[in-house]
């Protein structure tokens, strides 16, 4: 079975195509493109029609993208932050129904962190060690704390780059001050994770996909990305959160392998993972390439699996 998964994201639409066969899947092809659908979005709780015009487009630009490898004999999309946060959320998701004919499901926080769970567990071979999720995003950023087996804890905090952003206006480069006053507002409104990691005690964490791919291309140029995970140098990543946070937006831009479409967002992204680091005493960081759309694919091979088994 040819399955297609959209990743409706606040700042990105991702795609992925994938064949699922005897209940394992194989990654055919993976697109992102920025749709921007939660620009100023936050700040009046409704989505601009300009927003939703090009993200439409956008959507239709992936769908292409799917009848170009072949189509597909299921294609599930979700939608997150920006849209269910949104009082006109549903008129984008209307639009896309009529347009398309794809049924788009809004997803809670708490679904969007278990599907993030269940997709970094397929890139990385995990113990029965807890270790501490991340992935950020650009309206809401997802913690879990889980093993191989089973999620301990999860939450998804309303904290993400562009929501960030709107919210702190940060200057160009970030003034010392307003470094300050984002890690004491994170701070305050992290305080269940940072309980969290009293109780279970993680000492290493896997970051997925958005901000962690870009600081991964960063660190390391000449990495082609062909595993989908990989382990952070805690110490040149320190450097780099020092490098970012003196940065204006032209020297983001000449920075190699910086991804366009994020270099207004990863001084805050950085930001934030380094204040985890430090509040929840992280001492490996890994990078998952890996997220909810891999997270979705997983569940249908799941579904399919249990169908057959049934069937014998």
């Amino acid at each position: 079975m040819k399955v297609a998964i959209l990743d409706l994201g606040t700042h990105v639409f991702n795609l992925l195509t994938a064949d699922i066969s005897d209940g394992k899947c194989k990654i055919e092809r993976v697109v992102k493109i920025p749709s921007f659908i939660g620009s100023g979005g936050f700040s009046s709780g409704l989505l601009s029609l300009q927003t939703i015009e090009s993200s439409v487009e956008v959507f239709g630009e992936l769908m292409k993208e799917v009848k170009n490898s072949g189509g597909a004999d299921l294609i599930k999309a979700f939608a997150t932050s920006a849209i269910r946060d949104a009082r006109n959320g549903q008129d984008f998701i209307k639009i896309i129904s009529q347009r398309f004919g794809v049924e788009v499901e809004t997803i809670s926080g708490d679904r969007e962190a278990e599907l993030t769970y269940k997709g970094i567990r397929e890139s990385v071979f995990l113990y029965d060690e807890k270790v501490l999720m991340c992935d950020i995003g650009g309206g809401s950023n997802e913690l879990i704390i889980a093993d191989k087996n089973k999620i301990y804890w999860k939450e998804s905090f309303n904290l993400g780059v562009v929501r960030l952003r709107e919210l702190f206006n940060p200057e160009d480069p970030i003034k010392e001050r307003q470094v300050e006053d984002i890690e004491s507002y994170l701070e305050k409104s992290l305080y269940n994770l940072w309980t969290a990691c009293k109780q279970y005690k993680p000492v290493f964490m896997i970051g997925s996909s958005g901000s962690f791919d870009t600081l991964r291309e960063l660190l390391y140029t000449d990495d082609d990305s062909s595993l989908p995970a990989r382990e952070l140098d805690m110490e040149k990543l320190r450097n780099l959160h020092e490098i970012l946070l003196k940065s204006t937006r032209e020297e983001r831009m000449q920075m190699p392998r910086m991804t366009p479409f994020r270099v207004d967002y990863m001084v805050l992204g950085s930001i934030f993972v380094q204040l985890v680091i430090k509040r929840c005493n992280i001492q490996e960081l890994y990078q998952s390439s890996y997220s909810l759309k891999e997270g979705g694919m997983t569940e249908i091979a799941e579904s399919i699996n249990k169908k057959q088994t049934f069937k014998l």
